[in-house]
C-alpha cells in the first residue's frame, strides 16, 4: 500500500514520536478508506447475482399479488407456493416431488424469517393440493389458510399524505430525525429492510456495500441525513442506503405538464413502483409532503418517503416543478443497473438522478435555469425529467443519458400540442403493447380540454385506468404559478390492471 501512495507518510524518524503518531493515525485511515474501495469492488459481483435472484422473485411476487390481494410478504409467499403447485400439478409431478420443489426453487433462495415462513407453507402442500383440486382459487386458499387477510380491501382514494418540514438549518445529521422518529415509519422501514434481507443469501454483502457507498461516495450532507435517520429509526445505515439506491430505478409513473387556458402550467404525476409492487402498500404507510425551510421559509416542496434523502417529485413555489420517471433499463436485468449505477456513483463525476433534482430545487429559481442544469449534468443512469414552469409553453420532457439530454421536447401552444404525456418510454417510440399508458391518458386530456385543464381535472386523468393501477403510490399536483402543491396517497379499486 505504501508503495503506491506517498512513500514519506510511511517512513517514521526515529525522534519524533508526535509525528510518528499523526503519520500512523493517517495510514491507518488511508488504509481502512482503501479497504473499504476494495470491499466496494468485491462485492458487486455478489450483489448483482443476488439481485437477479430478487428480480424473478419479484416477478413471481407480481403475479401472486394479482391473486391474493394483499403485500404482505407471507401472502405473497402463499400466492407464489399456490401458483407453483397449480404449474407442478399440470405437468403430473407427485405430492412429494412438489413439496420437495417448492422448497429448492422458491425458499432455498432465502434466508431468515422468511425462509423458515416460506417452508412452513410448502408443509401445506398436501392442504394446497386438496384446495385446488375443490377449485379454490389462490385468494381462497391463503385466507383460508390464516396465511392472508381478506383481498383486496379498499382503502380510501385519494387519501391525504402527512405534511412535514425539514429545517437545512440544522446539522445534516439531525434534519430528518423528527420524520424518522415517527412510530409508523420505524415500524414499516424495519419490516421493509427485514422482508428485503430475507430475499438474500447473505445480508451482509449489501449493508456492507451500503455502507462504503455511504461513507466514500455520496454526497456528505445526504450521506450524513441517511445516517441520522437510520440511528432514529433503528436500522442499520447501509440498509438504508442501499433502499435510497432502490427507489432510483423503481419509478414507473406517468407523468403529465400542459397549458391551462389563462397561461399556467399544471403538473401531475401518478408515482408507480414497478416491480416492487408487493411492497406498494408499505410505501404508501412512508409517503409525505417535506417543505424543505431556510431560516424558517419554505424553499420547496417534495412528494418522498421516510428515509429518503433525494427528491423524485418537487416543486419551488413561483419558480418550477419536476419529476422523475425512469427510463427503462438495459437488458441484464436489475442487477446489471444497480452494477452500472454503482460504478458510475464510484466515479464521483456523476450524480444519482434524485439527488441531481433536490440539488436544483436548492439552488436553482427559474424553469429555464432548470432546464440546463437537467439536460447537462452528469448522471449515474438514463432518466426522463418532467419540468413544469409558470408561463404557456414552460413544459418539458428531457430525455436523459448520462452525460447530456438525448431529446427536450417542449410544449407548444401554436401547434396545438398543449400538454405532454410521459410514461417510461421514449415518445418518439411506441409503447409496448403491455405497458400503454400513453393513449388513455391522452384520451383522457383531449376528453378533458385545455378549458377545463385543472388540478381537479388532472387528478380525473391520474385515475383512469391503467394510468392509475395496481402499483401507483401517490399523486402529486402541482401548480408553481401559484404555489399550489398537493400529495395524495393513491389505492386502484379492484379490478386493477398491473
Amino acid at each position: 500500500f505504501c508503495h503506491k501512495t506517498n512513500k514519506s507518510l510511511c517512513s517514521f524518524p526515529k525522534h519524533n514520536k508526535e509525528m510518528n503518531m499523526i503519520k500512523a493515525l493517517l495510514l491507518c485511515v488511508l488504509c481502512v478508506y482503501a479497504a473499504q474501495a476494495v470491499a466496494v469492488d468485491e462485492q458487486l459481483d455478489a450483489m448483482v447475482q443476488g439481485l437477479n435472484k430478487v428480480e424473478t422473485f419479484f416477478a413471481k411476487g407480481k403475479d401472486a399479488y394479482k391473486k391474493v390481494g394483499s403485500s404482505d410478504i407471507e401472502c405473497i409467499l402463499c400466492g407464489i407456493a399456490v401458483n407453483e403447485v397449480e404449474g407442478f400439478l399440470a405437468e403430473n409431478i407427485s405430492e412429494t416431488e412438489i413439496e420437495g420443489l417448492l422448497i429448492k426453487d422458491v425458499c432455498d433462495h432465502l434466508s431468515g424469517d422468511i425462509k423458515a415462513t416460506c417452508i412452513s407453507i410448502a408443509d401445506l402442500t398436501p392442504e394446497i393440493i386438496n384446495s385446488i383440486d375443490n377449485k379454490e382459487n389462490a385468494a381462497v386458499v391463503c385466507v383460508n389458510h390464516d396465511i392472508c387477510p381478506r383481498p383486496f380491501s379498499e382503502l380510501p382514494d385519494p387519501f391525504p399524505v402527512p405534511v412535514y418540514q425539514i429545517n437545512l438549518d440544522l446539522p445534516a445529521e439531525e434534519r430528518l430525525t423528527q420524520i424518522c422518529s415517527n412510530q409508523t415509519y420505524i415500524y414499516t422501514m424495519n419490516k421493509l429492510i427485514t422482508a428485503l434481507e430475507g430475499l438474500f443469501h447473505n445480508s451482509t454483502i449489501i449493508s456492507d456495500l451500503g455502507k462504503a457507498l455511504n461513507l466514500l461516495y455520496f454526497p456528505s450532507d445526504m450521506a450524513a441525513e441517511i445516517r441520522g435517520c437510520a440511528i432514529a429509526m433503528d436500522v442499520d445505515f447501509g440498509w438504508l442506503t442501499f433502499v435510497n439506491l432502490g427507489y432510483e430505478v423503481t419509478d414507473a409513473c406517468t407523468s403529465i405538464v400542459g397549458n391551462t387556458a389563462d397561461g399556467k402550467i399544471i403538473h401531475a404525476r401518478n408515482m408507480d413502483f414497478w416491480d416492487g409492487i408487493w411492497l406498494t402498500d408499505h410505501l404508501k404507510n412512508l409517503t409525505m409532503t417535506v417543505e424543505y425551510q431556510k431560516n424558517g421559509v419554505t424553499e420547496f416542496y417534495a412528494t418522498t418517503f421516510a428515509g429518503y434523502v433525494g427528491v423524485l417529485s418537487g416543486m419551488r413555489p413561483g419558480g418550477w416543478s419536476v419529476s422523475i420517471d425512469t427510463r427503462y433499463y438495459p437488458k441484464g436485468g436489475i442487477g446489471q443497473l444497480f452494477y452500472e449505477i454503482i460504478a458510475a456513483i464510484k466515479e464521483k463525476n456523476s450524480s444519482l438522478v434524485s439527488f441531481l433534482t433536490r440539488k436544483v430545487l436548492t439552488d436553482v429559481t427559474t424553469f429555464a435555469e432548470a432546464v440546463e442544469n437537467l439536460s447537462n449534468d452528469a448522471l449515474i443512469a438514463d432518466v426522463y425529467y418532467i419540468v413544469g414552469g409558470v408561463n404557456t409553453n414552460e413544459g418539458t420532457v428531457i430525455s436523459r443519458n448520462r452525460l447530456n439530454a438525448s431529446d427536450v421536447w417542449t410544449l407548444d401552444q401554436d401547434s396545438s400540442r398543449w400538454f405532454e404525456v410521459q410514461t417510461n418510454y421514449d415518445h418518439w417510440k411506441q409503447p409496448p403493447w403491455f405497458d400503454d399508458r400513453v393513449k388513455p391518458a391522452d384520451a383522457a386530456m383531449n376528453a378533458v380540454g385545455q378549458e377545463n385543464w385543472s388540478l381537479e381535472t388532472a387528478l380525473q386523468v391520474l385515475s383512469v385506468k391503467p394510468v392509475l393501477n395496481l402499483q401507483s403510490t401517490f399523486t402529486m399536483l402541482a401548480l408553481p404559478a401559484t404555489g399550489n402543491y398537493t400529495s395524495l396517497i393513491r389505492s386502484c379499486p379492484f379490478p386493477c390492471a398491473e
